[in-house]
């Protein structure tokens, strides 16, 4: 096995690439309270982006794609995967969960909780918080535009 062909460079490149240690991937953001929905002294941070109607429309789709499986279109934890045997999620519904601030639902989203699988890698970091913005805007406060209630999503 240590005995495989291998590819040797004739001589050292002639220009070094240098990488900045702060480099982060496209799409993410270096500020680490936007990251991970936690604030630095405790707790879950407040949501730091700001979205248009269009966007909650769009947060509407992705919470109905991702979410509403098991949690149900109205947040109350009556998925469609309840009656097949999953186990029941909390409700968003709950005095305790709906008093939460926007990143409870983005660190959820991020990190999994519970049998919830982690969606890190599924949805992008932005998508995350408009999916938090749309679950306590539009479900749990309802103070939703009309524009975002009436629209058809599929």
């Amino acid at each position: 096995m240590w005995d495989q062909p291998k590819v040797r460079p004739f001589r050292e490149a002639p220009l070094q690439v240098q990488v900045a240690p702060e480099r982060v991937r496209f799409g993410e953001n270096l500020n680490l309270e936007v990251r991970t929905g936690l604030k630095p002294e405790g707790g879950f941070a407040d949501n730091p982006y700001t979205f248009t109607t269009e966007e909650l429309i769009r947060g509407k789709a992705l919470y109905r794609t991702f979410c509403a499986i098991c949690h149900g279109l109205n947040a109350e934890g009556d998925g469609r995967v309840v009656p097949l045997g999953m186990p029941k999620p909390r409700s968003f519904q709950d005095p305790g969960v709906k008093a939460m601030p926007e990143g409870y639902f983005y660190f959820a989203a991020t990190n999994g909780f519970g049998r919830m699988l982690s969606y890190k890698s599924r949805i992008p970091e932005r998508e995350r918080w408009l999916i938090a913005r749309y679950v306590k805007q539009c479900l749990l406060e309802e103070a939703c535009p009309v524009e975002v209630v009436n629209a058809e999503v599929y």
